[in-house]
C-alpha cells in the first residue's frame, strides 16, 4: 500500500526518505531518519520499534544488509513487511517479505533503496531508484522526483492519500533539514512539493531575521527577503521583516509599509519591535 525511497546524497552527505501511500498519515508510521546515522522505512505493515532498532544497529557499526537480516530474523511478521535503509556511508539494503501483496519489490543501488507494495505495476521501485540516479539538485528534490516517477507509473493501486519527506544532516547531531507531511489530500505529492518549498523559504527567512538582529547590511537582508517572499505567496511575512529591517536602519520603506494593513497584528508587532530596539 506504499511506495518509498531512502537515499544518501554523495555530494553533501545528507540522508533522506520520501514515501507516498493510499493510507492515512503514512509519514507518521513508515519513514525515519537520524542525522549522521541513516534513513529508511518499514512498510506494508510498519513496525513501531523498527526505526529505533535499526538506528541502534547502525550506530553499533552493523552494515545495512546485516541490520535488515537481524531485524527480520527476530520478527514473526517478517513475511508481511518491507524494510529498507541507507547508512551514512551510502550502503543500502532492503527486503520485501514473501507475503507482501503484489506488485511488490525492492531495488537497491549505490546510496539508494526504493520499494513498494500493492502497486499498480511491476518494477515501479526499480524506476524510482533509476530516476533518483538521474535527477539533479538537492537531496529533497531528487527524492520528490523519484516519488513522482513512481506515481506516474501508477503508484499505489488504490490511489493517493498521504505522503512525507524527511531529510537530515549527514553529521551526527545535525539538523532535520526538511520535515514535511501530508496526511490526507487528493494530490499529496503536489502538496508535499509545495510544503517542502515553503519550508525552504521559511528557513531562509529565519536566517534573514537573524541577519537583522546581527546588524547585517540592510541592502543584503532586504534583497534576500524580497526573493524569499516569492516562496511565501500571499503570506506577507518576509515583506514585513523587510519593513522592520529598513526601519531599524533608519530607512523605512513607505511603499512596502502597506503590508502592515494586511492584519492589525502586523502593525502592532512592528511598533513593538521598534520600541524594544529604541529602549535604552
Amino acid at each position: 500500500m506504499t511506495f518509498s525511497i531512502a537515499a544518501r546524497c554523495d555530494r553533501t552527505g545528507q540522508l533522506g526518505v520520501a514515501v507516498a501511500s493510499h493510507a492515512f498519515a503514512v509519514g507518521a508510521a513508515a519513514p525515519w531518519a537520524v542525522a549522521g546515522v541513516g534513513a529508511g522505512v518499514t512498510q506494508s505493515i510498519p513496525g513501531a520499534a523498527h526505526s529505533a532498532e535499526l538506528t541502534a544497529m547502525l550506530v553499533a557499526g552493523v552494515a545495512p544488509p546485516d541490520a535488515v537480516r537481524r531485524l527480520l530474523g527476530a520478527d514473526d511478521q517478517a513475511p508481511l513487511r518491507q524494510v529498507g535503509l541507507v547508512d551514512t556511508r551510502g550502503a543500502a539494503a532492503g527486503r520485501t517479505g514473501t507475503a507482501c501483496v503484489p506488485f511488490a519489490g525492492t531495488a537497491t543501488g549505490d546510496g539508494v533503496v526504493a520499494q513498494g507494495n500493492m502497486l499498480a505495476a511491476d518494477g515501479i521501485w526499480t524506476a524510482m531508484a533509476e530516476r533518483f540516479g538521474l535527477s539533479t539538485g538537492d537531496l529533497a528534490s531528487r527524492l520528490l522526483d523519484a516519488l513522482r516517477a513512481g506515481e506516474k507509473l501508477g503508484g499505489d493501486v488504490r490511489g493517493r492519500q498521504s505522503a512525507a519527506l524527511l531529510v537530515v544532516d549527514g553529521e551526527p547531531g545535525g539538523e532535520r533539514l526538511v520535515d514535511v507531511r501530508v496526511d490526507d489530500h487528493h494530490q499529496p505529492l503536489v502538496e508535499l512539493g509545495r510544503l517542502a518549498a515553503l519550508q525552504h523559504a521559511d528557513r531562509r527567512m529565519r536566517a534573514a531575521i537573524q541577519g537583522i538582529v546581527a546588524g547585517t547590511s540592510l541592502d543584503a537582508v532586504v534583497a534576500d527577503l524580497r526573493e524569499i517572499q516569492r516562496g511565501f505567496g500571499d503570506n506577507p511575512e518576509p515583506t514585513f521583516w523587510a519593513c522592520v529591517a529598513g526601519a531599524l536602519a533608519g530607512r523605512p520603506d513607505h511603499e512596502r509599509l502597506s503590508v502592515l494593513d494586511a492584519h492589525p497584528g502586523w502593525a502592532r508587532l512592528y511598533e513593538r519591535i521598534l520600541a524594544v530596539r529604541a529602549a535604552p
